[in-house]
């Protein structure tokens, strides 16, 4: 036990507490929603919703041009200095222009296409509908997500994760419990209670940005990035589509495998590899907190203190170890009577959830390494790594899918963080003379 909880410093351990207890607070109003769902409607049903909110992440994420990393990546090292705030002021409304613009243009394709998409994907053309709704969310998703990044690098982390876990899940299982009670079952207001919330997330997004950029930043050490006030759009674009170009690399080798999956079979079997994923995304509670908190502190510490950097590496990859790693075995050993819950067709694929808690373990074993490079300069090199292992996760689950259905998109994630974790331990080593991997039998785990 000694090891589990010793050893943190309590920048870490504050700001993982309150992440953690809003994530946990959110997935569960989440599995709540999904649950009512389910058996209110149905895999089809719920496949349909979760298809549809897939595609809006895909949008935006085309749509954000790498400017939503580059935001937090600056935001971090400017909030301290009245001149580093104006500079902040002026490159975030530029990247939101932009990314603006892009997302408008993302909308009006996906509009364009909808009844393509709803026929390739959603089990007929009937669900054009719920792509036109789609389309009109775009923009604000882009937004609302470029602000949470804005909000976790000034510091305002638990607020960026009440928007990313909270919010949009409350008002959507509030608008729908309403609409079911006085109007009836119609699963329309499953998309309709989305749109509400998505809406409401973003008027609090602009209420909050429009007050934080009123105000006057003061104190603090000047920054180090002299050349920050002038950077010009050339500069931005030239450090965020490295950034962009990953992260359509791990939407291709992870999201996209969801695409495959419902272009060879029906919505309700996407409908149980999302509840399977979401059951075994437990164990990314402590994961994905350490990694929203320490992001930033690694941004910091590259640039000002090495030896500081390396103490939060490690520190950061034990508790993402004993965390995450720990509860990715109980739910494998579970996975039976945890789909039970949703009904006996998502029981009956236990195996699938036991291959996805496998491959989160191995996550949490390798730590955030990706992460790191992107904060410290290597995201060139992250990309690479991304490229190669997008290519060879997306064929391997082509194929596995023709053959295996569901379980063949848990094989390819399960190959896909396999080998893109190892492969980014070894080159964090190799750049900074760090191993992330933390051995709990290790010497450095007896300190």
């Amino acid at each position: 036990m000694r090891k589990i909880f010793s050893g943190y410093s309590a920048e870490l351990l504050r700001g993982v507490a309150s992440i953690a207890g809003l994530r946990i607070l959110g997935v569960l109003i989440g599995y709540a929603f999904v649950l009512m769902v389910a058996r209110v409607f149905g895999a089809t049903a719920l496949g349909q919703y979760q298809l549809t909110i897939q595609v809006i992440g895909t949008c935006g994420l085309i749509s954000a041009l790498g400017f939503n990393q580059l935001t937090l990546k600056y935001a971090a090292r400017l909030k301290a200095s009245e001149k580093g705030w104006r500079s902040l002021r002026s490159l975030f409304k530029q990247w939101a222009g932009i990314a603006s613009l892009a997302a408008v243009a993302s909308s009006i394709t996906l509009a364009f296409y909808a009844e393509d998409v709803a026929t390739q994907f959603f089990g007929g053309p009937e669900s054009k509908k719920y792509i036109l709704l789609a389309s009109i969310l775009v923009p604000f998703q882009v937004l609302t997500n470029l602000a949470c990044e804005l909000f976790r690098g000034i510091g305002l982390i638990s607020l960026s994760e009440y928007l990313r876990s909270i919010h949009v899940r409350v008002i959507n299982f509030l608008v729908l419990g309403l609409l079911m009670l006085v109007c009836g079952n119609n699963v329309d207001f499953v998309f309709q209670s989305f749109v509400v919330a998505s809406l409401s997330a973003f008027a609090l997004v602009a209420v909050v940005i429009l007050k934080k950029f009123g105000e006057q930043q003061s104190g603090g050490h000047s920054t180090s990035l002299k050349n920050v006030e002038t950077l010009s759009l050339k500069q931005s674009f030239s450090q965020s589509l490295p950034m962009y170009q990953s992260a359509l690399l791990i939407f291709a080798s992870t999201q996209a495998l969801v695409y495959i999956l419902a272009y060879f079979e029906s919505p309700a079997e996407v409908a149980k590899y999302n509840v399977s994923l979401q059951i075994a995304n437990l164990a990314n509670f402590i994961f994905a907190s350490v990694v929203t908190v320490s992001a930033p502190m690694y941004s910091r510490d590259f640039s000002e203190n090495r030896a500081k950097l390396e103490a939060s590496i490690k520190e950061s990859s034990k508790m993402i170890f004993w965390a995450s790693g720990s509860v990715s075995l109980s739910i494998a050993l579970l996975s039976y009577p945890l789909l039970l819950i949703f009904g006996q067709e998502f029981a009956m694929a236990w195996p699938v959830l036991v291959i996805l808690a496998a491959a989160n373990f191995v996550n949490a074993f390798t730590g955030a390494s990706g992460n790191l490079l992107d904060m410290t300069g290597g995201h060139k090199v992250r990309k690479n790594i991304l490229f190669l292992n997008a290519v060879l996760t997306v064929l391997i689950a082509f194929f596995s899918i023709q053959e295996l259905g569901v379980l063949g998109v848990a094989i390819g994630y399960f190959f896909n963080m396999c080998f893109g974790n190892f492969i980014g331990v070894y080159v964090v080593y190799r750049k900074l003379g760090i191993n992330m991997i933390y051995v709990p039998w290790g010497r450095d785990a007896a300190a």
